[in-house]
């Protein structure tokens, strides 16, 4: 079972209900896996659409407690179309439900549930069960059974004897056997033709994905404890195509791990602030943005000192006087529609600024650039020192972020901590071939997935092997713990 692997947010539902009832900050959190608030438009209940209206309808037929509630309709357009309906019930918050407008699909489900026991396994199997059935019809038996240690369960389905990613639902029950949340998989029964899925027979055999492998191990220096490590580190979606051997990757928000060369030049700019007023200046001048007429109020932190602005969107981080990053929230504010500037161009951006406060000694460096998690309009450029021509993480180093849209810097770090002095020689090093071997002792196994292909979700399940993302050592060629 990986759910807990893959899902870590929905590890307990019990207590996530409780949380995005109770918090709208979280609750914000929710409406955000599910489409951006921003530029939403409130609908009434006839505008639904009607693949919509026939699952609320079927939702309303299992919690018979919703028919004396009133709603509130909310489309939400801005990544995909969804309606959250709010529930109401006595004029306090009752229940929340998320719809895709389109296909229809029940993408989660939360009831304002103050039982918070967990009921035993008989209970929770049987309510589950029952739901379950009246919500998929004899579909339930395309799908395995089982339940999380915090009381969920959790229905995962199985073609061949092998995972179908994605394709799950997981549902909270309590202590009286009501369904208090159901939430649905991205992949959930996006293909119910057991011809769809490539047989297993056709995948290559295990032996034969080391080639495939091996150029996805990139070779590096991390400070461990008290010693660095000479390391190959797994630089890819940890998926192959099992057929091919070809990387593939398994959801929106992949981020690269790879570091590439870059060389920079130095600028030797320090920018030193003594007091609230010098902080005030200095961030306007030297970083273009206001605080509007008011002033940074100063905070000792450890030997540190950080300015704050009154309405805690602008933060300055100092370091014996000297300016060592900030934090700018009115420059990070979301924006409407996809990132102007191409990858290059930030990158260009962020080096520009970058090299301005480098010292004289700090040339060669390895970076590397991801969209940011949270707000996929906004791009993260790491920036890590080369050291015998390999990447070296070890303690904090340079970063930024970098609206997407706008082009403004949302934050940005420039502490490095002191350097080790030694350093394992590379040559020692085992080959990546063997590296590759030793990473397919780890457990590796057949998955049907639904990779991101030309930026759109596989319409049809791909056959892949599920490769361990562990570092090996590189001097001993054994996978690290």
């Amino acid at each position: 079972m990986t759910t807990l692997r893959r899902y870590p947010v929905l590890a307990s539902s019990a207590l996530l209900t409780a949380l995005l009832l109770l918090s709208p900050a979280l609750s914000t959190v929710m409406a955000n896996q599910t489409g951006n608030q921003q530029g939403a438009a409130r609908f009434q209940e006839h505008q639904l659409s009607e693949k919509a209206k026939r699952t609320e309808q079927k939702l309303q037929m299992l919690v018979p407690a919703l028919d004396d509630t009133s709603r509130h309709i909310t489309l939400e357009t801005k990544d995909q179309p969804v309606y959250e309906i709010s529930y109401e019930k006595n004029n306090e918050f009752f229940a929340r439900a998320y719809i895709h407008a389109e296909t229809g699909k029940l993408l989660t489900y939360l009831l304002n549930d103050k039982d918070l026991e967990i009921p035993d396994d008989k209970l929770a199997y049987k309510s589950a069960d029952t739901f379950m059935e009246g919500w998929i019809g004899e579909m339930r038996s395309l799908y395995k059974v089982t339940r999380l240690p915090v009381g969920d369960v959790i229905y995962s389905r199985y073609v061949n004897g092998i995972e179908v990613v994605g394709d799950e639902f997981q549902l909270a029950v309590n202590s009286a056997g009501m369904v208090t949340s159901v939430w649905e998989g991205e992949n959930t029964l996006t293909n119910v033709n057991p011809a769809d899925f490539l047989p297993p027979a056709q995948a290559m055999k295990k032996d034969q994905l080391s080639r495939f492998i091996a150029p996805h191990l990139q070779l590096m220096y991390i400070l461990g404890e008290n010693k660095t490590d000479l390391v190959y580190s797994t630089v890819f979606s940890h998926r192959l195509d099992a057929v091919t051997g070809a990387e593939l990757i398994p959801d929106r928000q992949y981020i690269t791990r790879r570091y590439k060369p870059i060389s920079l030049t130095p600028g030797g700019k320090v920018v030193k602030v003594k007091t609230e007023q010098d902080a005030t200046r200095i961030y306007e001048s030297e970083f273009g943005i206001s605080l509007k007429g008011s002033t940074f109020n100063g905070y000792n932190s450890d030997a540190n000192r950080v300015y704050v602005s009154p309405d805690e969107n602008e933060v300055l981080f100092t370091k014996d006087g000297v300016v060592i990053g900030f934090k700018s929230y009115s420059n990070a504010e979301p924006q409407k529609g996809k990132a102007a500037l191409s990858e290059q161009q930030v990158l260009e951006k962020a080096v520009q600024f970058l090299q301005t406060y480098l010292k004289e000694e700090e040339k060669e460096f390895y970076y590397r650039m991801n969209p940011d998690r949270e707000n996929p309009h906004e791009y993260v450029v790491e920036f890590v020192p080369s050291t015998e021509g390999l990447p070296l993480e070890y303690g904090q180093g340079f970063g930024m972020g970098i609206n997407g849209v706008t082009g403004k810097i949302t934050w940005y770090n420039q502490v490095l901590d002191q350097q080790p002095t030694k350093f394992p020689d590379k040559k020692m090093a085992v080959s990546t071939d063997a590296a590759a071997k030793a990473l397919l002792a780890e457990p590796t196994e057949l998955q049907y997935i639904y990779p991101i292909l030309n930026g759109k979700r596989s319409a049809k399940p791909v056959l892949a092997y599920s490769i361990s993302g562990k570092n090996i050592n590189a001097l001993t060629g054994k996978v690290e713990e």
